[in-house]
């Protein structure tokens, strides 16, 4: 299962719209060992991030960084041009607050971070899509509208972003953002195929430009951390067995935990 988004063009060609099933985003996040309110934080970067994705042309990689004011807390993503994003939550301290906090965008082309740009931004809300579409503002780069359809609650997780074109005219880049929150007020937890019902409806003229399929992974095994167990002491693997203590491995990528039991180092190191 992937993510999926599916991309058309508004309003006589002068809008786009995407529109993300993010399915596999939920379903991973929550199999990670944070509190609800974190998962959500970070399903909602990773969202982003996938339609950032969905937008980027040639071999580009973007990655974002959500941190609090007291840089503690910190969620970040990775988007690469095979169609893969990949996160990473470092959360020091509770409760998790992002609010004039900052986002760090690094834009590079693949293979070449020595020339890679950077850029900031302050979260004035601590809600990641607002706060986007103001980095976007900020740094003069085409305006982009978030519209979370479903909450982060609902395995759907259904979020549409809307892009005006540069010729776009004004009142019909206003005219959509106020169709698209009615509409987002009036379906509430929707499923993704009432969402594109409903916006066939909306919008009448919609041209269909195809769907871009987006992998939420990290190549992480518990195998990759075998290392960690060949660097202990005889000593710290003689206190681990003897008290019974497991030990945890964390992949700094994706944030995934792996537990070894102290017979799992005992069998490795035979």
């Amino acid at each position: 299962m992937k993510n999926q988004v599916t991309k058309y063009l508004i309003e006589n060609k002068q809008l786009r719209l995407y529109l993300l099933s993010g399915k596999q985003i939920y379903s991973t996040v929550k199999e990670l060992s944070l509190v609800e309110a974190d998962a959500n934080q970070f399903i909602k970067a990773l969202n982003i991030t996938a339609l950032v994705n969905a937008l980027t042309i040639g071999k580009q990689r973007i990655s974002f960084t959500f941190s609090s004011k007291n840089k503690k807390n910190k969620l970040s993503t990775d988007s690469f041009s095979n169609h893969t994003i990949t996160g990473t939550a470092t959360l020091q301290e509770l409760p998790t607050n992002f609010k004039k906090g900052t986002i760090q965008t690094i834009s590079s082309l693949e293979g070449q971070f020595g020339s890679a740009h950077t850029s900031y931004s302050l979260m004035k809300t601590g809600d990641f899509y607002s706060d986007i579409e103001a980095y976007f503002a900020d740094s003069e780069q085409t305006p982009t509208y978030f519209y979370p359809i479903s909450t982060e609650e609902n395995a759907e997780n259904i979020v549409l972003l809307l892009q005006p074109l540069p010729f776009a005219l004004d009142e019909v880049v206003l005219s959509s953002l106020e169709q698209i929150e009615v509409l987002r007020k009036d379906l509430g937890l929707a499923t993704i195929e009432t969402v594109e019902s409903n916006l066939a409806v909306l919008f009448s003229d919609q041209q269909f430009l195809g769907h871009t399929s987006i992998n939420y992974h990290c190549g992480c095994s518990k195998q990759m951390f075998l290392p960690l167990i060949f660097s202990l002491s005889k000593k710290e693997v003689e206190e681990l067995v003897t008290q019974k203590e497991n030990l945890e491995a964390i992949c700094p990528l994706c944030g995934k935990s792996y537990t070894f039991l102290p017979e799992d180092i005992l069998f490795y190191l035979q």
